[in-house]
């Protein structure tokens, strides 16, 4: 099956593109039937049609495609998710004569229609910036965070609507339409409701109520219409327009205020106190802003912009006491909080870590979570701190509404700037438009013989449309991740967003194909909403058809869909209380799958384990499965809460091919005794191109350099031969060009990789024995470690070993072989 093709064409990669046609077969084959979706898919182009050319079906409502029966000379076409008969008007084209319609043509299995509707506003960009810096960098990191957000103003949109929010042991909200740089000053310590914030800016002082609120703003909008915005008036009316205004009118002003931002440090303890910092109460107030704005209504997407410097210790959602004697939670502290009694922290506990804020922040963020999901913004966190920030409570509102998060050691790094500058990244065919999506939701229809298990992603449950009771019939007991509905939402999208969907299969009552339909509402950047229709058909084979079973099998996607389910499980909200799954437990259920998958397709002599063998269809899942296991999304030792959180996050939002990277990193050879000897055949010419190795202990040597990418980390390893010669300087020699073409090869290489990649991955140069060199250590396969031969030195001769405790891939397949085949 041509996987690649399907993804580049639909963004869809299937666990299985073949189907058993009965259940219990099906349920034999272990791995899940799912789907890995990316709506927008940007490795095509779609084709966009007309809302003209928009039909429907007139009973479960899905949209016709290239796998519906057609009858009656193209007049009639039957559902083949309800099976229900529908009429098909004549389509014509510009010219007006009769054309057969686009949405029956089979290579238009994915296509764009136009609504004919339009947003009510531009996006909002709402900044929420920390202004508590510390330690020696301070006046530089501050600095380059100010530099940072005034050129982010340049690069969005000239009708996006931006607001300004700064905070420390207070929140400020900043009034744009003042020229007095007027700002409105909230308690950091204090939970306030809807009603307080709407009393304290004086939002309902004249006795404005919501129905008011909203008439302002089609008022604004008729007039913003007309082109009538140089007179004054706002998008959103006078209500909104002290503290949302479009970025073209005020960047000037907004700059102005950035540049006077000083740093909010109270008096404190230097060596005994954290800064106050209420960096949960900023987000309440940012959200609660624009509920008075919008009062709950639809009218748009955008972006929350947290920029934060480090921990929260102040009113909703604080993490850790003020003094610095009471410890970080760790992963420890937060498995305990779950597994015991949590008392109220008591004056003789204060040196430890006050484990009962763990849950009270989670609850709080996510009860934020769920206001921004219902105005259809997303959370996005900036971080520039050496120390954590408490992340990990946070993520709920980050992941639930779609957000990306840029993690860094401070705002003066190349991997912060780069990185926010990427983010407002422009559409590759329209320069003028973000590459984003706003204020999105996701459908899935399904035939008879399919239901929806649920979806893992950055989403959130919607319920499912109850008028119509073809999707009751679709949604499946069995739940994974956002279960219960065939409905979510999904906020902010961007072209990397990747969700997976897993589906039940029933009984299927024939062999014709069964199909899925996604149907995907957005608002385009230019204002748009539209809907793009990803059709896709699953071969139904006979349950003893094996080689066609074989056939459709993409192991690539059968993996990180295991491990997408894998991670959500353990995943903590603010919900799942009473799911806690440990890390122990999990590793040892993928064992377990991998048993099963081996038993059920390995070919083998029972009591004989040489004789065991995978086909090539297969022959990857378990090595997959192994660097799965040992991957940080797994195995939190060594990794604080927040880098736990981070990595995580980022895994859940990513395409196919970069999740397959951070699962099984890829590793690059460049062998300084074969460099220039390698002759192309046709051309003549010398190819100095890097031989793709082994991610194993047994690709080091002394004349190599590696390169290795892990997606969240590019890293080059000098073999010690090499990092001698160029300490020695020959690569500044004339005699000794090839050398110094050797060294920069590699770097060309890392340079491209690092060029279109968000957020930015951290770059590391080491050599041989050096301390940094434990990165790539840590993840390759110990073939070759002290444990094999304890005698051998470390470095002695070729063979270099890999100093770890972990089994090697070999001795893991050894056991699990010697399991499956013990087995009768």
């Amino acid at each position: 099956m041509e996987f690649e093709n399907r993804e580049d064409r639909d963004g869809i990669r299937l666990s299985w593109s073949s189907v058993a046609k009965s259940k219990l077969q099906h349920q034999r084959n272990v791995i899940p039937l799912g789907a890995l979706y990316t709506p927008l898919n940007d490795k095509s182009q779609v084709e966009l049609l007309d809302t003209s050319l928009l039909v429907a079906c007139r009973s479960c409502r899905s949209i016709l495609n290239p796998f519906v029966s057609v009858a009656n000379d193209g007049q009639l076409w039957t559902c083949q998710f309800c099976g229900v008969s529908n009429q098909l008007a004549p389509s014509f084209d510009s010219n007006g004569e009769q054309i057969f319609h686009p949405s029956l043509t089979p290579e238009f299995t994915c296509v764009e229609y136009e609504t004919g509707k339009k947003s009510s506003l531009p996006p909002v960009f709402l900044y929420i910036v920390d202004t508590c810096f510390e330690g020696d960098d301070r006046e530089t990191a501050f600095a380059q965070l100010k530099e940072s957000l005034v050129i982010s103003l340049s690069i969005l949109p000239e009708d996006a609507l931006v607001g300004f929010i700064t905070f420390g042991k207070h929140v400020k909200i900043h009034d744009l339409a003042s020229n007095d740089n007027l700002s409105y000053t909230f308690n950091g310590n204090k939970t306030y409701t809807l009603e307080q914030l709407r009393s304290s800016l004086g939002i309902l002082g004249a006795g404005l109520s919501a129905a008011g609120i909203n008439q302002a703003m089609g008022s604004a909008i008729h007039n913003n219409n007309n082109n009538n915005s140089s007179s004054g008036s706002s998008p959103i009316g006078s209500v909104g327009k002290r503290f949302l205004q479009p970025v073209g009118l005020v960047e000037y002003q907004l700059t102005s205020i950035i540049e006077n931002l000083v740093p909010n440090l109270f008096s404190r303890d230097t060596f005994n106190e954290r800064p106050e910092r209420a960096t949960g109460s900023a987000i309440n107030v940012a959200a609660l802003l624009l509920r008075a704005i919008f009062a709950d209504a639809h009218l748009t997407g955008g972006h929350l912009m947290v920029f934060t410097s480090g921990v929260c210790t102040l009113g909703p959602g604080r993490i850790v006491d003020r003094e610095l004697k009471v410890p970080m939670r760790s992963h420890h502290d937060i498995i305990k909080s779950y597994t015991t009694t949590i008392q109220a922290p008591s004056v003789s506990s204060k040196t430890k870590t006050d484990i009962s804020l763990f849950k009270l922040a989670k609850k709080f963020y996510g009860g934020l979570a769920k206001i921004l999901n219902n105005l259809g913004f997303s959370c996005d966190f900036f971080i520039g701190s050496y120390d954590q920030v408490g992340l990990f409570e946070m993520d709920e509102i980050c992941y639930k509404t779609g957000g990306s998060v840029v993690l860094s050691d401070s705002f003066s790094t190349a991997i912060f700037k780069q990185s926010f500058t990427k983010f407002f990244k422009k559409q590759h065919d329209y320069n003028e438009y973000l590459d984003m999506g706003f204020n999105s939701t996701l459908e899935v229809k399904v035939c008879s013989d399919l239901k929806v298990e649920g979806l893992v992603g950055q989403a959130t449950a919607l319920p499912y449309n109850r008028t119509n009771p073809i999707n009751e019939r679709m949604i499946s007991q069995t739940e994974i991740g956002e279960a219960k509905t065939n409905s979510w939402k999904l906020c902010s999208v961007n072209p990397q967003s990747t969700f997976a969907v897993y589906f039940e299969k029933l009984d299927s009552t024939t062999t014709n194909p069964t199909c899925i339909q996604y149907l995907f509402h957005y608002q385009h950047p230019n204002g748009d909403m539209r809907l793009r229709v990803t059709t896709v058909a699953i071969n139904v084979i006979p349950d003893s058809d094996s080689l066609n079973l074989e056939l459709g099998f993409d192991q690539e996607a059968a993996v990180v869909l295991i491990a997408r389910e894998a991670i959500i499980k353990l995943q903590i909200d603010s919900t799942n209380d009473k799911k806690f799954v440990s890390s122990n437990s999990l590793s040892k259920s993928l064992d377990q799958t991998l048993i099963d998958f081996c038993t059920r397709f390995g070919v083998f002599t029972i009591g004989r384990m040489d004789s065991f063998r995978l086909s090539n269809a297969f022959s990857l899942f378990p090595q997959f499965i192994y660097h799965l296991k040992r991957s940080p999304f797994i195995d939190v030792f060594n990794s604080s809460p927040d880098e736990t959180s981070y990595i995580r996050h980022i895994f859940m939002h990513e395409d196919l091919s970069n999740s397959l990277l951070m699962i099984q990193p890829s590793l690059l050879s460049y062998d300084i005794n074969t460099w220039g000897s390698v002759i192309d055949d046709e051309t003549g010419e010398t190819v100095n191109e890097p031989e793709p190795v082994l991610l194993d202990s047994i690709s080091l040597g002394h004349s190599k350099i590696l390169l290795l990418d892990t997606f969240f980390q590019i890293l080059i390893y000098h073999g010690s031969q090499v990092a001698e010669w160029r300490k020695a300087g020959y690569h500044e020699q004339e005699e000794y060009e090839y050398f110094n073409e050797f060294l920069k090869a590699p770097k060309r290489e890392a340079l491209e990789l690092l060029t279109d990649r968000f957020p930015l991955p951290r770059f590391i140069d080491c050599d041989e024995g050096g301390s940094q060199a434990r990165f790539l250590m840590a993840k390759l396969n110990p073939s070759t470690s002290y444990a094999v031969n304890v005698n051998h030195y470390y470095g002695y001769g070729e063979r270099l070993d890999v100093f770890t405790d972990d089994v090697s891939l070999q001795s893991y397949m050894d056991h699990i072989q010697r399991v499956v085949t013990s087995k009768k």
